[in-house]
C-alpha cells in the first residue's frame, strides 16, 4: 500500500508556475543592472585598474538615491498589484501617476544633493586625495542621470504589478547594449575618443539611463492605463501608497549607504584593498538581482492576494517565496564558490592587477563573498512580502540593526583595526547579511501566524 503524499498549496504546480513566469523576466531584467557593473568594471580594469574604486565610491551618493527611489516608488508597485488584483485594472493609472511625480521630485533633490555634497563627503571621510577628486568627477555626471532612473524604477514597478515584465526586460537589455557601446567609446576609446576613465563609465551610465527611461515611458503609454483618467481614489489611498514607500525607502537607504561605506572601509585600508573588496563584491550583486525576482514575483502575488483579502493566499505566497529563495541560494552559493579562481581572473586580467597580485587576492574574497548570497536573498524576499501587506516599519527597523549597528562597526574592526583587509571586510557582510536575513524571515511566518 502506497501513501499518497500531499503538497502544501503553495507546493502545487501551478503556484510555482506563477511565481516562475513573473520572476524569470525580472530576475533577467534586474540582471541588467551588475551586468552594466561588470561591464564597466572589467572595461575600466582593463584600462586604468586603480579607477575602479573612484567608480565604485561614486556609487555612495547615487545609489543612496536610488535607493530612496526605489523604496519610495514600491508604493506604486504594491497597490497597483492590490488594484489589479481586486479587479479595478483601469484604476491603476492613478497609482502610476502619483509615484512618477514624487519619484522625479525625488531626483530632482538626489541630483542637487549629489553635486554639491559629493566632495565634502568623500574629504571628510579621509579619504586619498586622488579618489577623492576621481570619485566627486564621477558622482556628479552620474548625478545628472537621477531623473532618469527614477522614471525607469516607477514605469518598472508599474509594468510588473500588471504582469508585464517582458516588456521591461527587452528594453532594460536594449541599455545594456547602450551602455556597451559608450564603455567602449568613452573609457577604452574604441573609435578614437580619448578613454576617459572612470569619468567615461558614469557618462555611459547616465547616457545609458536616459535611452531605456524614455522607451519605458513610450510602452507604459501604449500598453496600460497609465496616463489615462482613472476613478476618484479611496480616502488615504495616497497616504497608504506613500507610508509603504517611505518605510521600504529608509530601509533600503540604509541598506545601499551601509554597503557602500563597507567600500569607504576597505578603501581606507588601502588602494589595493578597496580594489579587491569592490571586484570581489560583485558576484553579490549579480546574484542578488535573481533575488529581486523572486521578491518582486512573492510582492505581487502577496498583494494581489492581500488586495482580494484573501489570507491564505497571503500565506502560500510569502512561503513560496521564501522556500524558493532558499532553493535558489543553495545553488548559487556552490557555483560562486567553485567558479571562485575563474571569476577573479575574468574580473582582474591586467598588466597593472598582474602587478599588484590582485587575482590572487581576489579568490578568496570571492569565496567568502558566497556565503552571503542566501541570506542576502532571503532577506529582499521577506522583507517585500512584508511590505505587500502593508507592514511597513519592523522591516525596516530589522534592516537598520542588521546594517548598520551590526554590519558596519563589524567591518570596520575586522578590516581596519586587526588588519584584516579585504576579507575581513566581507566577512563582516556576512554576519550582517545573517542577522537581516533570518530575522526577516522570522517576522514573516510570525505575521502569518498571527493572521491565519
Amino acid at each position: 500500500m502506497t501513501t499518497k503524499i500531499k503538497l502544501p498549496v503553495w507546493g502545487k504546480p501551478d503556484q510555482i508556475l506563477d511565481l516562475l513566469r513573473l520572476a524569470f523576466p525580472v530576475a533577467l531584467s534586474r540582471l541588467a543592472m551588475p551586468v552594466m557593473s561588470v561591464t564597466d568594471a572589467v572595461v575600466l580594469g582593463r584600462m586604468a585598474q586603480l579607477e575602479v574604486p573612484y567608480i565604485t565610491i561614486a556609487w555612495l551618493l547615487l545609489s543612496v538615491g536610488m535607493a530612496a527611489g526605489m523604496g519610495v516608488l514600491q508604493g506604486v508597485q504594491v497597490f497597483t498589484a492590490e488594484l489589479n488584483g481586486s479587479g479595478f485594472y483601469k484604476d491603476t493609472g492613478r497609482v502610476f501617476r502619483r509615484g512618477m511625480v514624487v519619484g522625479c521630485l525625488l531626483g530632482l533633490c538626489a541630483t542637487v544633493m549629489i553635486i554639491t555634497c559629493a566632495e565634502p563627503l568623500y574629504r571628510m571621510l579621509h579619504l586619498q586625495s586622488e579618489v577623492v577628486t576621481g570619485a566627486t568627477s564621477a558622482a556628479r555626471i552620474l548625478g545628472y542621470g537621477m531623473i532618469a532612473h527614477m522614471v525607469v524604477i516607477g514605469c518598472t514597478m508599474y509594468l510588473e504589478a500588471l504582469r508585464k515584465p517582458v516588456w521591461v526586460t527587452i528594453i532594460t537589455y536594449v541599455g545594456v547594449v547602450a551602455n556597451l557601446i559608450l564603455d567602449l567609446a568613452l573609457v577604452a576609446g574604441v573609435w578614437g575618443a580619448e578613454p576617459m576613465g572612470a569619468d567615461g563609465v558614469a557618462w555611459a551610465t547616465t547616457g545609458s539611463r536616459a535611452v531605456v527611461a524614455v522607451v519605458l515611458l513610450g510602452l507604459v503609454a501604449f500598453l496600460t492605463p497609465g496616463f489615462r483618467k482613472s476613478a476618484p481614489a479611496p480616502a488615504r489611498e495616497f497616504v497608504r501608497q506613500n507610508t509603504v514607500g517611505l518605510g521600504s525607502a529608509v530601509a533600503h537607504m540604509a541598506e545601499f549607504a551601509a554597503f557602500n561605506l563597507t567600500f569607504v572601509i576597505a578603501t581606507l585600508a588601502s588602494t589595493v584593498t578597496g580594489t579587491v573588496f569592490s571586484l570581489g563584491i560583485q558576484p553579490i550583486f549579480m546574484c542578488f538581482m535573481i533575488f529581486v525576482g523572486i521578491a518582486t514575483a512573492t510582492s505581487v502575488r502577496v498583494a494581489e492576494s492581500y488586495g482580494r483579502g484573501d489570507r491564505t493566499g497571503v500565506r502560500d505566497a510569502g512561503r513560496l517565496g521564501v522556500v524558493a529563495t532558499v532553493f535558489t541560494g543553495i545553488v548559487l552559493i556552490v557555483l560562486t564558490y567553485f567558479l571562485r579562481d575563474h571569476l577573479a581572473v575574468g574580473m582582474a586580467s591586467s598588466d597593472e592587477a598582474n602587478g599588484l597580485d590582485i587575482v590572487s587576492l581576489l579568490a578568496p574574497v570571492i569565496a567568502i563573498a558566497s556565503l552571503v548570497v542566501l541570506f542576502d536573498g532571503l532577506q529582499v524576499v521577506a522583507s517585500s512580502a512584508l511590505r505587500s501587506q502593508e507592514v511597513v516599519w519592523t522591516p525596516t527597523i530589522v534592516h537598520l540593526s542588521g546594517y548598520v549597528v551590526v554590519m558596519l562597526p563589524l567591518t570596520y574592526w575586522l578590516t581596519l583595526v586587526k588588519g584584516y583587509g579585504a576579507q575581513g571586510a566581507m566577512w563582516g557582510v556576512v554576519v550582517g547579511s545573517l542577522v537581516v536575513g533570518v530575522a526577516q524571515v522570522l517576522l514573516l511566518e510570525w505575521k502569518t501566524a498571527r493572521n491565519i
